[in-house]
């Protein structure tokens, strides 16, 4: 084969193979995102559920063990679950919480679970979890980020010389303007790989349970822009975002509960 053909198949080749190459290395990046190795610092901390109330308690692992010497225990048939916070940021998990979720985005997006979670509405038997938990998860993130998105641009309004009034519904407007919700898809997960979701102008929670193959509890923030949530149940996904609204002094605002 003479040169000039052999330059032209090397073209012919590099045209064809650059764009698998990239979704390959997209795709590759994903994993690295969802299994970042050894964080720069972990916290432990116990969530307990009762079986009769609707709250939520949160100890860390100290303060649980302290509760436990004393003599206290958990109410009979509570769900206990152990949850890892972990820093890849700063070095300190609470830090990079506060740092990914407060800070001010263009947009917001909630990425629900696989496919299989849309079963949840039109034929819960075939969800591989717990439906009931799984949606109060989303319903419970998606509000959270919803009010500290409005917060923000509540502030903005005021900024624009806007009154009391026009600037909450400029605030409401423009957070649900920019909020979107996906499935865990392969394209999705392409996303998150090459960084379009989950990044500096993009705010990112992804919900990982059992449905998508959860292996452990625990939550953090591989980059800024990004955050992970991982539960080895519904029940368990549910428990940590309340840890995160903890973790973050987050408070409903009054008459805003799951709005």
């Amino acid at each position: 084969m003479d040169s000039r053909k052999l330059i032209a198949l090397s073209v012919i080749l590099v045209v064809l193979l650059s764009p698998t190459a990239y979704i390959l290395y997209s795709y590759h990046q994903f994993s690295q995102v969802i299994h970042p190795g050894t964080p720069k610092a972990s916290e432990r901390y116990i969530v307990i559920s009762p079986p009769t109330t609707t709250g939520i308690y949160v100890f860390s692992e100290g303060q649980y063990r302290a509760m436990l010497a004393r003599g206290q225990k958990p109410p009979k048939g509570s769900e206990i679950y152990n949850v890892s916070v972990d820093s890849y940021i700063t070095g300190s998990p609470e830090v990079d919480l506060n740092l990914t979720i407060r800070s001010v985005y263009d947009s917001f997006t909630i990425v629900l679970g696989n496919p299989s979670v849309k079963e949840c509405t039109q034929n819960p038997a075939l969800y591989m979890g717990n439906c009931q938990y799984r949606t109060a998860a989303v319903s419970e993130v998606t509000a959270m980020i919803a009010n500290i998105f409005k917060t923000n641009y509540y502030i903005e309004g005021l900024q624009k010389g806007y009154n009391n009034v026009t600037a909450k519904q400029y605030a409401y407007n423009q957070t649900w303007l920019r909020f979107r919700k996906v499935y865990l898809t392969f394209m999705t997960k392409l996303s998150i790989g090459r960084g379009k979701l989950g990044n500096q102008n993009n705010l990112a929670v992804l919900l990982i349970g059992p449905a998508e193959g959860a292996t452990e509890n625990r939550v953090f923030t591989p980059r800024r822009g990004l955050l992970v949530i991982e539960g080895k149940s519904d029940g368990a996904l549910y428990a940590e975002i309340v840890l995160v609204e903890r973790l973050i002094d987050f408070s409903w605002p009054a008459g805003s509960r799951g709005q």
